[in-house]
């Protein structure tokens, strides 16, 4: 099977309108206790809006997931290098990882765990059909971009080559879902939902040195 119907089945369309909804509630609410915790106001809290978007989207897919709105397998992990969390979703034989990218076609900033992470798509010269299965099952990256006005910019799944910046599979899932008229409908973070976020967000903040380790994009 070819590797773009291999993406397509562990990640289909019928996920999409929810990966939108969960992508898009996790910006929302990190914006909003940038916006409501004093102690973010700060030209430093500025600063980690990048990290502090990425941790909302990182926490609104994982609950989501745990509560069965998305059909995943979830779990946060400390990522290999650095004192950094990231979140690993499970479908199929893929695993992916949540990236920030400058574009819907663009690669994430190239960090020693992304080179570590993208090796799995590694096959055997000699077997390189798409038939063969790495040990460890192919890996994706859910890549996103956040536009100038807050909002949500762009989404794909993507399978990147093991060593080159070249798409083994991608899919466009906000083109996806326009072209299949799928309905996203955004829910406003409830009060719980705030509370537990913001203190995740103090506990990751306790005591982090941001100049020690690899930082996610």
């Amino acid at each position: 099977m070819p590797f773009q119907e291999l993406l397509d089945e562990a990640f289909p369309s019928s996920t999409d309108a929810d990966v939108i909804r969960g992508v898009g509630e996790g910006i929302m609410l990190a914006d909003k206790t940038l916006e409501n915790e004093s102690f973010l106001k700060s030209a430093v809290g500025q600063d980690l809006r990048g990290h502090i978007r990425r941790s909302g989207i990182l926490f609104r897919l994982h609950q989501m997931a745990v509560a069965g709105d998305l059909p995943f397998d979830a779990s946060i992990s400390e990522m290999p290098r650095g004192n950094w969390h990231w979140l690993e979703l499970r479908s199929k034989n893929f695993t992916s990882h949540v990236c920030r990218t400058d574009g819907p076609d663009l690669f994430p900033t190239d960090t020693p765990t992304r080179q570590d992470d993208r090796l799995t798509n590694q096959l055997d010269m000699f077997r390189p059909s798409p038939e063969v299965v790495p040990i460890k099952g192919y890996m994706a990256w859910l890549t996103f971009g956040v536009g100038d006005s807050g909002a949500l910019g762009h989404l794909c799944w993507g399978m990147p080559n093991a060593t080159d910046d070249v798409w083994l599979a991608r899919t466009n899932i906000i083109r996806r879902a326009l072209d299949t008229a799928v309905v996203v409908k955004f829910e406003a973070p409830a009060a719980r939902a705030d509370l537990r976020f913001r203190d995740h967000i103090e506990e990751a903040l306790k005591g982090r040195d941001d100049d020690q380790g690899e930082q996610p994009a």
